[in-house]
């Protein structure tokens, strides 16, 4: 009889290991599925902003210009180019060189 629970034991046994074998590639099949499934689906959005012509890569800076700027008011005139830096004041060249008034001459006749 111990020749028969042995038997029993050992099919048992692999029963058990079969039926691991088969969850763990279930799981398996399920996640290399979900992955394809969601690659797949990042790249048809990339391709899409390609196709569209929004590709960020190919923006040359544009937005991040506009986002370091804050958005004019719909009144507002853009200038096409930058206004000029204001000139320091002279006050050195005032007092290294003084105008001096000329003395007005009168003729009297």
């Amino acid at each position: 009889m111990d020749d028969l629970r042995q038997l029993e034991a050992r099919g048992l046994a692999r029963a058990r290991a079969h039926s691991r074998r088969r969850r763990v590639a279930t799981i398996q099949r399920r996640t290399i599925r979900g992955s394809l499934a969601l690659f797949a689906i990042l790249w048809a959005v990339v391709f899409a902003e390609i196709a569209s012509g929004n590709d960020p890569a190919l923006d040359s800076g544009k937005q991040a210009r506009q986002a370091a700027s804050p958005a004019p008011s719909p009144g507002t005139v853009l200038a096409t180019e930058p206004e000029p830096e204001p000139e320091p004041e002279r006050e050195f060249e005032e007092e290294a060189a003084p105008e001096a008034e000329a003395p007005v001459v009168t003729s009297s006749s």
